[in-house]
Formats: C-alpha cells, structure tokens, sequence
C-alpha cells in the first residue's frame, strides 16, 4: 500500500512538470515561427527647393541565424506644391515631385534572438528624386504698367541621385500576438547630384518678350550638374506584424 501511495504521489507531482514543458516547447515554436516581419516605416524628410517632402517605405526583415537577420525597405516619396501671387494675374510657382528609394542591411542582434532584441549593423543606401518646376513671371514694357504686362512660363525638370551607407543601433519588440515595433539611429552618409535635363521651356510673352525670356534663361540657372556630399543622424522608425 505505501508503495502504490509513493507512485501515485510521484505521478501528481510529475503532471504540472510535464504541462509546464509542454507550455515551454510550444512558446518556443511560436518564437520559432516568427522569423519574418513586415513593417510600415516613414522614411526620413528629403529637402526640396520649397522645403521638406516626407516619405513612406515597406520594410521586410528576415531572421537566417539566432543572431543574424537580413533588411530590406522601399521608400516612395511625391507632392504637389506652389505659391501664388498677391498681384491679379501675377507671377507665382508650382511644382511636382516623386521619388523612390532603396535600404537593404543586416542586423546582428547583440541579445534576444533574431528578429528581436538589440541590434547594431549596416545599411546601403540609393534614391533617386525628380523635380518639375513652372515658374510664372511678369515681363514689363515700358508703354505699359509692370501688372499689365506679358506673362512668361517657364519649366524646367532636374533628377537628384543619392548614393551611400549608414550604421545603426536600434531595438525591435514582438508583441502578442505579433505585433511589432522597431526604433533605430545612427549616422548616414551621402553622396548627391543634380542634374537639370531637357531643354528649359518658356510659354507666353508674344515676339516683344521672346528675347527677354531667353535672357532669363539664360541668366536664372547655373550648371548642369551640381555633386555634394553629407553626413547627418538617421532615425528610423517601424510598426508592423511578425510572423
């Protein structure tokens, strides 16, 4: 009797041992499972000749070790703006602009395992923007009042390249039942160009202002291809599903 007392004892105290391995081997396939996020990430503000355009990107990160994922994100970035003039009729601006961009990188996460915990790692960096400008202007005569005089569009089109690398630290969290969210920073280097394509265009003026709209084209641009280079702080942010 005190036998069979023993082996029922042993096999109550066995029972929530073996449920609470159970529990933990399923929580584990779970985490093993979510190897992939898919996250909405607003991109940094990109500077225009009217100020700052902002942007929207998708971005994939997929874990292919414990400690290592390989990131990914497209950014795509438009607006439309102008400026109007206070004089009836006078001479004003509007504008078009669109872009896109590339940011693939690797993450090594220094904890937890991979695609959450604390990462530090490198991204590359390629975008390209283009710009179309209408800019209105009054030509005056001197017969004439400067509000009455003859209206002058011109247009004109440039495309901004941007090429380069960043290295950032951040922190991504995989909430129940997967939701997820990803903050980053780090320091980002760039290189530019711009370049004005196409020939300028003027509309509007008649004969007696033609040769006025060609002495403002050919004194309101400068060269063709203008190069820089910078280095600024990069933020990243992210929030979407991990699965």
């Amino acid at each position: 009797m005190r036998w069979a007392a023993c082996a029922a004892g042993v096999g109550l105290a066995l029972v929530p041992m073996t449920g609470s391995a159970q529990a933990q081997e399923e929580l584990e396939e779970v985490q093993e499972a979510r190897r992939t996020l898919l996250m909405a990430m607003p991109g940094t503000p990109v500077s225009s000749i009217w100020g700052l355009v902002g942007q929207l990107g998708i971005g994939v990160e997929h874990a292919v070790g414990s400690y290592v994922a390989l990131v990914g994100s497209v950014q795509v970035s438009g607006a439309l703006q102008g400026t109007e003039s206070l004089l009836p009729g006078g001479s004003g601006s509007s504008g078009q602009t669109w872009g896109v961009g590339v940011d693939p990188g690797v993450h090594f996460y220094l904890t937890g395992r991979a695609p959450e915990g604390l990462w530090v790692g490198p991204h590359l960096e390629l975008a390209t923007y283009h710009w179309t400008v209408q800019n209105e202007y009054l030509m005056g005569r001197p017969d004439v009042p400067l509000s009455e005089g003859d209206l002058v569009t011109v247009e004109t089109r440039s495309r901004t390249v941007q090429y380069g690398g960043s290295v950032r630290v951040g922190y991504t969290a995989i909430l129940a039942p997967g939701l997820t969210f990803q903050v980053g920073a780090g320091l980002t280097a760039l290189s530019s160009r711009n370049t004005n394509f196409g020939t300028p265009r003027v509309e509007g003026g008649g004969a007696a202002t033609d040769v006025e709209g060609q002495q403002l084209l050919g004194s309101g641009f400068g060269p063709n291809n203008i190069r820089n280079w910078s280095v600024s702080p990069r933020m990243t942010l992210g929030v979407g599903w991990a699965f």
